[in-house]
């Protein structure tokens, strides 16, 4: 019996794959990257060219999306990283096919500032600062882009002049937790915390670098996340999996961010035993776990970025600890990600530094392949 099919598109779409595929729904995906492990969780796939990490071009998209389900009837679509700053393309996506998650008016509610800030004022939530126009004192401000995704688009606000696309929000000191949830309308179940760390270079000081978890929060901040998290639902329904960005302050958690998709932590939580796809799938329909397991045990996972030009050669083996592995021979630009690395071990403080001992493992051998 053919198993059901499902659309997904994403800057990088094999982590949603690979989910829908434990969940028993074959991918028909579409990316920016066509890696070879997406080749094998999805049933098929299309590559579309662009920049990572600016976004689709809903022209293209459409069109690759109406070649994919050709011949098959898909549940619907699930949307990745990549559609933060372009709610309308969510729109006309949702105009022709189910949209399993969050809709244009929430993802345009949640990514635009000051919209966003007024939601978090309305539900009585700690956020920071933001504004339009320059600073007088820059240095405790960041430039961001609207609907900007993966960190790499934040740079300190002394640095960036004033543009229609970015806008200014002060910076908080603190350590970055996130916590992923699957929401249901004005109901959000928790999956787990986890805590995330930047792999900054010259150009992009706040790039993405990782997450580890699950990991317990520490408390009172753990039950002030989730309560925030369970006041903005409250005042902005949410459907799916979606993941929630804090800084621990020193007066407690402040949250600077809803990402309103599937994100990069589906690595750390998703299981045989309980795909996060299923999960997000019975939220749409209004069904939240009554318990979530998660792994047996913490994860850490994250992004090796070339720190120059490599060529892999056709011989090249990825090692098994890596997902997302371009087919080789295969040519990297300074500045774009190799590869996701994956550790798991006994404790978070172990997960990381095996994650960190793979990273430069895998940057060293882009090193000895440098162009």
């Amino acid at each position: 019996m053919a198993r059901p099919t499902v659309l997904v598109a994403a800057f990088s779409a094999r982590q949603i794959a690979a989910s829908a595929r434990r969940a028993g729904y074959d991918a028909l995906a579409v990316d920016f990257f066509g890696d070879l492990d997406l080749n094998e969780s999805a049933l098929r796939g299309e590559v579309l060219r662009g920049h990572y990490p600016n976004g689709f071009d809903g022209a293209d998209l459409l069109g690759a999306l109406n070649r994919l389900a050709k011949g098959q009837s898909p549940v619907g679509i699930v949307y990745g990283a990549g559609f933060e700053d372009r709610p309308e393309l969510i729109a006309a996506i949702a105009a022709r096919w189910p949209l399993l998650g969050n809709d244009a008016d929430a993802v345009r509610t949640l990514k635009d500032p000051e919209r966003f800030a007024a939601l978090c004022a309305e539900a009585g939530v700690p956020h920071p600062e933001i504004r339009r126009d320059p600073p007088e004192d820059a240095s405790d401000w960041l430039s961001k882009q609207i609907g900007g995704a993966g960190g790499s688009h934040v740079h300190p606000a002394a640095s960036a002049p004033p543009a229609p696309d970015r806008y200014f929000q002060r910076f908080v000191a603190g350590e970055r937790w996130s916590a992923g949830i699957v929401a249901a309308g004005r109901k959000v179940a928790l999956l787990g915390f986890t805590r995330q760390w930047s792999a900054p270079s010259t150009a992009e000081p706040y790039r993405y670098g990782g997450a580890v978890g699950p990991m317990r929060a520490p408390e009172p901040a753990g039950r002030d996340m989730l309560a925030q998290i369970e006041r903005l639902a409250a005042c902005l329904p949410l459907t799916g999996l979606c993941s929630v960005d804090f800084v621990l302050a020193p007066g407690g958690p402040v949250l600077l961010e809803i990402n309103p998709r599937a994100g990069a932590t589906i690595d750390v939580f998703d299981t045989d035993e309980q795909p996060l796809f299923a999960l997000h799938l019975s939220a749409c329909l209004g069904r939240l776990p009554d318990r979530f397991i998660g792994p047996h045990r913490p994860r850490a996972t994250g992004l090796a970025w070339a720190d120059a030009d490599v060529k892999l050669p056709e011989h090249f083996v990825w090692p098994n600890w890596t997902r997302d592995r371009t087919g080789v021979p295969a040519t990297f630009h300074a500045g774009q990600p190799l590869c996701t690395i994956v550790a798991e071990a006994a404790t978070p403080a172990a997960a990381r530094a095996l994650f960190d001992s793979r990273l430069a493992d895998m940057q060293e051998r882009g090193r000895r392949k440098a162009a």
